[in-house]
């Protein structure tokens, strides 16, 4: 008995010295690694004309901290405008955590469960 369970051992460990992989990982070519890095086609744009691509940056910087280039308002909501929509949100969820969620008026067709077919 003892010999069954040393053989089945055996055959177990030599199962799991199996390489599923082969016998090297796959790398990555070397006509990748050593190939020149590639620069993106707006780079020779910037390259060209710093003056154009900084004011292009600036503009960019000023739409997204509310304001607009030209100098004009932006749209960007001011404190005031946050603080009331914050108050309705809390009022709504306060309204809302009040309402029973087994109330149902009988007449409103939203809370109507369907019936079972007749089989």
């Amino acid at each position: 008995m003892k010999a069954g369970w040393i053989g089945c051992a055996a055959v177990l460990a030599l199962a799991a010295c199996g390489d599923p992989m082969g016998d090297y990982p796959s790398l990555m070519p070397t006509d990748q690694l050593l190939a020149d890095p590639a620069l993106p086609a707006h780079a020779r744009d910037a390259a060209n004309d710093p003056a154009a691509t900084d004011a292009a940056l600036q503009g960019r910087a000023a739409g997204l901290a509310g304001g607009v280039a030209g100098g004009a308002a932006g749209t960007a909501a001011g404190a005031g405008d946050l603080a009331r929509r914050a108050d309705a949100l809390r009022a709504r969820a306060d309204a809302l955590s009040r309402q029973s969620l087994d109330a149902c008026p009988a007449d409103d067709p939203a809370c109507a469960m369907p019936q079972p077919a007749d089989e």
